[in-house]
């Protein structure tokens, strides 16, 4: 008998799988340290992919425009001081720190607390912009992708020279983060990531899809139109610089192979979350569940959603326009100034009350703009997972509001939900067991060659 254990509100969780069911168990992999990150961007740089090394590619006075996301900026200064790294590599090409700017690029996320993440001393010594997508007068349009999304960026970034960024490689609800990222939606306009968000509503779920992916390879054309020209990404246990169109896909390859488990889908996949107190910690691991089960199989999600707000007095026209309001919030955080209050609490329960809308609703919502994408795309893609696979839920809720957002049915023990699933599957169904949630699966739909 295969056996694991998980958080729970009462103390840890056992959970039993026959071992003639077992198919697989996905793990968070022990790599070894390749070095301390500084040592990673410097090996990375001297190596560049598809670029030429920093010296060669900068000219003398160049205006540089160097951009940061909100995932990797506490590596930019102390202890790991990546930041003044990169501004003397800058100064020995040729570049002063006058013409140097950084920009934190966190898209949708906010700026709260990023000079502190950033480390204050180096930035002193270039100018530091905080990227606002929604104001129209520090964007600068661009043109149009291939597929017609229509490209505003910060207009730093538009008016450098030389463009590099800073960032990181995993899987994401939309793909793979990393590569262009940093521009779309790292350092683009609001209605730049609007549009090409809504590219969510593809047939094929694009989670933990690469190269290839129609969404990612708008973001790559963005990156092209803004004249972005490299990237280092950390992913796994190294990094990799280079320009973005083949620095991108060796990363995602590199993590796919370091840190994810190749599995063929299976009949039963058990999502073992654990102790979150909501439902939000679903996000991307049910769209990851839903691939790594075969039509017709049962995805078990054990999450115990303790203190899962209630959106049952919320209309669905109050949950679109707090979605807005919340973003507008803590897009005005910056540095100790912190104005969102609530706004994150509350987003969360727009969100939820989102998820009991209809597919069909929902993708309206999406085609229309209403709302703010960051959310809108979320309840979209977690309803559509939970309905294409059946999803029972494990958690604390009543089973009548796990119904409520998609769930085939809602239980309150582990026992109960897989002695379920084997009464509808079979004694023999094969099982994947993601618990506790360490990983992440890798499908051969979804690996880089």
């Amino acid at each position: 008998m295969a056996t694991c254990q998980i958080s729970w509100t009462q103390g840890p969780l056992g959970l039993e799988i026959p071992d003639q069911q077992l198919q697989a168990r996905i793990q968070a992999p022990k790599l070894p340290e390749l070095g301390e990150p500084r040592q990673l961007v410097q090996r990375a740089l001297e190596q560049p992919i598809g670029s030429r090394p920093l010296k060669e590619a900068l000219k003398s006075g160049d205006k540089v425009a160097l951009l940061i996301t909100d995932t990797m900026d506490r590596l930019m200064g102390p202890p790991h001081n990546i930041g003044p790294y990169l501004l003397d590599e800058l100064n020995r090409a040729g570049v002063p720190d006058s013409h140097i700017t950084v920009v934190h690029a966190a898209g949708m996320h906010g700026h709260a607390g990023a000079a502190e993440h950033l480390g204050e001393e180096w930035l002193r010594r270039v100018r530091y912009v905080e990227h606002h997508p929604g104001r129209e007068e520090g964007l600068r349009f661009v043109g149009t992708t291939k597929i017609g999304t229509p490209v505003w960026v910060n207009k730093e970034l538009a008016e450098a020279d030389f463009a590099l960024g800073v960032g990181g490689c995993s899987p994401s609800l939309f793909g793979f983060h990393g590569g262009a990222g940093i521009v779309l939606p790292g350092a683009a306009g609001r209605d730049t990531i609007r549009h090409n968000h809504a590219y969510v509503l593809m047939d094929r779920s694009i989670a933990g899809w690469g190269p290839g992916n129609p969404q990612r390879e708008d973001v790559q054309d963005a990156g092209d139109l803004a004249g972005f020209d490299l990237k280092v990404d950390f992913t796994a246990n190294t990094a990799f610089a280079g320009y973005h169109r083949e620095e991108w896909p060796v990363a995602v390859k590199y993590c796919q192979q370091q840190a994810m488990t190749l599995v063929e889908p299976g009949d039963i996949y058990i999502l073992g979350i654990g102790t979150s107190p909501n439902l939000g910690s679903l996000y991307m691991h049910i769209e990851a569940a839903q691939q790594a089960t075969r039509e017709g199989g049962i995805v078990i999600a054990l999450i115990s959603a303790h203190q899962q707000p209630d959106p049952s007095g919320w209309s669905e026209a109050r949950a679109l326009q707090q979605t807005l309001d919340s973003t507008d919030a803590w897009m005005e955080d910056s540095g100790d100034q912190v104005r969102s209050g609530e706004a994150h609490q509350l987003d969360l329960v727009a969100r939820f009350r989102l998820m009991q809308c209809s597919l069909p609703r929902l993708a309206q919502i999406l085609s229309r703009r209403e709302g703010e994408a960051r959310s809108t795309c979320m309840a979209w893609s977690h309803r559509r997972a939970i309905e294409r696979r059946r999803t029972f839920l494990v958690s604390d809720l009543d089973p009548e509001q796990a119904l409520s957002y998609g769930f085939a049915r809602g239980f309150g023990s582990f026992a109960e939900a897989f002695g379920q699933a084997r009464t509808e599957l079979g004694s023999q169904a094969r099982v994947i067991v993601n618990a506790p949630l360490g990983g992440f699966p890798l499908l051969e739909q979804n690996r880089v060659a």
